[in-house]
């Protein structure tokens, strides 16, 4: 299986109508919320930062990271969130380029496995749950942190999904040599984009905590509260988008569509 063909970064006609495509998705795709029940606070699943990993799957980083820059950042605009834009910007692109750097070593010729870095991801995930679910065991889904105004809660949704996505990694590092390199590629690319997008969360938090006149400590922690949500996106966004990657990139190939 052989995703389309990309020559380079060039704004050909394909290249832009792709681009309002997934940015129009992008877009709205945030009005399109679920909610998450949760004990504290309104959390939701969005298809946003998924599109972006799919676009960035299927055709190269420039196109998913612009795509969503563009579509997501004119969401911030228009409803509301300005003071966002510039962090929409910067980490939805980011989340494009980072998968689709990656995504794009599968497709060479002699690349080895990344299964290693599967398996690391895949150890990652189900250390998180299974320590988030101990700590909601022992200590409740709402712990107050002393000097942080919001509670951290840690919801049943979050520990489940860090272990479904953790217990699916390790099934593909361990039945990897059943399916090819370049979708395993695909599925490290899209961990690595989200992965970026979390750490670029909580720099920002701190950061604009730290602006707003917020000593270090405390922005941090509040940073921290703030990321469960982050993760439950970032971890239904990789599912959602390899689940949707596999068919599509075999229906185009079929056809033979490149850029």
């Amino acid at each position: 299986m052989h995703a389309p063909s990309s020559k380079g970064n060039r704004l050909t006609t394909h290249v832009l109508v792709l681009i309002g495509l997934f940015s129009a998705l992008c877009y709205v795709a945030l009005y399109l919320k679920i909610p998450i029940p949760s004990p504290v606070g309104s959390p939701f699943l969005h298809m946003g930062n998924m599109i972006v990993i799919l676009a960035a799957l299927l055709f190269n980083g420039f196109i998913g990271g612009i795509s969503g820059s563009v579509g997501m950042g004119l969401f911030d605009a228009l409803n509301g969130y300005g003071f966002s834009v510039p962090k929409t910007l910067i980490l939805k692109f980011g989340i494009g380029i980072v998968t689709g750097t990656i995504a794009r070593k599968g497709r060479r010729d002699n690349t080895g496995s990344p299964v290693l870095w599967i398996g690391a991801a895949s150890a990652v995930f189900l250390a998180a749950g299974s320590v988030l679910l101990a700590v909601s065991l022992l200590k409740g889904n709402v712990i107050n942190i002393q000097g942080v105004e919001k509670p951290l809660v840690i919801n049943p949704v979050l520990y489940i999904f860090s272990l479904i996505l953790g217990s699916a990694l390790a099934a593909a590092a361990i039945l990897s040599r059943r399916y090819p390199v370049e979708i395993q590629y695909a599925i490290l690319g899209a961990v690595a984009g989200i992965a970026f997008n979390l750490a670029g969360e909580f720099t920002f938090y701190v950061f604009y905590a730290l602006l707003a006149g917020t000593s270090l400590y405390p922005a941090v922690l509040a940073a921290a509260v703030s990321l469960p949500a982050t993760l439950i996106n970032g971890v239904f966004s990789i599912i959602a988008a390899i689940a949707l990657y596999i068919p599509i990139s075999r229906a185009l190939g079929r056809i033979n569509f490149s850029l």
